[in-house]
Parts: structure tokens; sequence; C-alpha cells
């Protein structure tokens, strides 16, 4: 019988053992139903001249393991393991630990390193339990608009595929950071123009092949340098901002959705910080037939700051 791809099940658990497998799933993301981890087997083609014009068998090649997990919500419990994956490093502090001890803040940054954190993803199909031992993030692309939940999406890399066994699930009441708990700042300066908005982090990670007996990767590792991009749509009311772009001028955006209360005054909170982003397009335009333009950005280092990007969660995650 077929089976529905609502009966699907995603879990990870962060690997203590780079690319050896984890037993078991440790926490679970509700993803969209386009969600696909792809194992696949490339052929080596025979082309060599016979007298004939029929095709001879072809050789194994490598095999790529590649997927995508579209449309998670934005949720203060479940997007620091992608944030890890994705930029590296992680500094946990207790804002105050005498007062709200269940209260903890995370800061991410992206981290020079060569291997970023490895997990072992599981895939209950309802047709037979896959698990994927090191598995990379290798881009996130957080998004938000106007009259939706925020939402991030992640592209990752996976060494293999292996048989798993069954494990069942386990999904809190679902918590999304929504449009209207978003705050979207120019310049420390509130903009209330702003209709929806984007960040993407790419952190060059690739397959690293050598003679190792296998037709696997090695490892996945990253040997370039992170590409943070984003862009946002605006209302125009005023020139200033456009200005920037002209003039090649950074300026700071800060992104911040804010959540229910987790204990006194503290609330879960996902703040986006990008100290100097430089503009690569902000072009006169219409948004609904209202004067606006769609604004690409990129983001470079703050040598003052000394990061890029960061991102500053808080929630109730003791650490990473």
């Amino acid at each position: 019988m077929p089976v529905a791809i609502d009966n699907q099940k995603y879990g990870f658990k962060k690997e203590t053992t780079r690319g050896m497998a984890e037993a078991a799933p440790q926490k679970f993301l509700a993803v969209g139903a386009e969600a696909l981890l792809d194992y696949k087997s490339l052929l080596i083609a025979d082309d060599k001249i016979r007298g004939s014009k029929e095709a001879f068998p072809s050789a194994a090649g490598i095999r790529e393991g590649s997927g995508s997990l579209p449309a998670i919500d934005l949720e203060a419990e479940t997007i620091g393991d992608l944030l890890l994956g994705c930029l590296g490093k992680v500094t946990t502090s207790q804002p105050d630990a005498t007062n709200s001890p269940t209260v903890f803040q995370h800061i991410f940054k992206p981290d020079n390193r060569t291997q970023f954190p490895s997990f072992t993803y599981f895939v209950d199909r309802g047709m037979g339990i896959k698990r994927y031992p090191l598995t990379v993030i290798k881009k996130l692309t957080l998004a938000g608009a106007v009259d939706g939940k925020g939402q991030v999406a992640a592209d990752v890399l996976f060494k293999t595929e292996e048989t798993a066994s069954a494990f069942a699930a386990v999904f809190g009441t679902p918590k999304p950071l929504m449009f209207f708990q978003t705050e979207f700042k120019l310049d420390g300066t509130l903009n209330l123009d702003v209709k929806s908005w984007t960040l993407s982090i790419d952190n060059a990670s690739a397959p690293y092949r050598t003679l190792s007996q296998s037709r696997d990767p090695r490892d996945i590792i990253s040997s370039g340098r992170f590409a943070i991009e984003g862009g946002y749509e605006i209302y125009f009311e005023t020139e200033a901002n456009r200005q920037k772009f002209l003039d090649n001028l950074p300026q700071a955006i800060d992104i911040t959705l804010t959540g229910d209360i987790i204990e006194d005054a503290f609330k879960n909170k996902l703040q986006l910080t990008i100290p100097k982003a430089k503009y690569t397009a902000y072009a006169f335009g219409t948004l609904e037939g209202l004067f606006g333009s769609a604004v690409a950005f990129k983001a470079e280092v703050d040598q003052v700051a000394g990061y890029s990007m960061q991102a500053t969660l808080i929630n109730a995650v003791t650490g990473y």
C-alpha cells in the first residue's frame, strides 16, 4: 500500500564522536512536506570506441548525500541546534541565575573551524527507518513576512545512509515566533515600513574525498568563507537608507522575535544582529501598488565588534 508523507518523522542527535552514528534521536523537528534526505549513487559512463553505438556497462562512481529540511517554524526551543550546526560557535550564560535559574542566553557566531558540528539524523518514512551519520548543516535560510510565522530552512550534507531502529517522536506544544512579535531595526531605530525579511547563512561546507577505500566522502568540511546575505521588502517613506547604498556605507540591521514568558520578565527571544550590512540592491520599485523596494544586502565583518553576524537566543535550554 502507498504511504502518506504525513507519516514521516524526523529526529536527530549531536554526535559524541564525529562520524559515529548515534543509536537513537534525542530531539525532533516538525518539517515541511517537501523535506528530503537524498542518498544517491553516481555512475561513471563507459565512453570508449568499440565499433558499436550501444552503451557498454558503466562503473560505480561516488555516492552523495544531501537534503533539505524546509519550512521549520522558528521556535526558541528548536532553533539553537540549527544555529550551532551552521555557525559553529556558541557561548552560554545565565542572565540572572539567582532569580531566574531556568533562563539561559546563547550567543552564536561564525566560527573559523574547518569541521562544523556533526549530527546523526533519523527519518521514519513509514516504510523503513533510516539514519544519516555525519550530517552537517551547510546553509540556513531564515525568513519572516507580515502575515505568518518566522521560519527557517536547512540545507544539509551527510556521509552515508544506514538502517535504523524504530523510534517514538515527541513533539511539544508549538510555539512559533510570529510576525506580530517581530521588531526590525535599522541603525538601532525601529522601522515600521518593512513588509518581509530574509537572511541566509552558508558556511561553505562540502564533501571531502580521499582515496579511503570508500565511495562515500571521508568527511564534510568547510574550506571557504561564510556567505551571509539577506534582504527585505520596504515601503518608501524616505530615501535616507537608499542613500547608504549609493554611498557604499554600511548599516546595522537588527531583527528581534520575542515569544512567551519563560520566567519572571524573561521571554523566549531570538535576535539576529548584522552590525555592518552592505547593500547590493536598493532600487525604486513597487509593493502592492505602493512605492517600495526589494532590498538586498551582504554582511561584512565589523572589526570593532569582531563578527559579521550574531544570533542571540534566550530560552530554557541549558546548553548546546
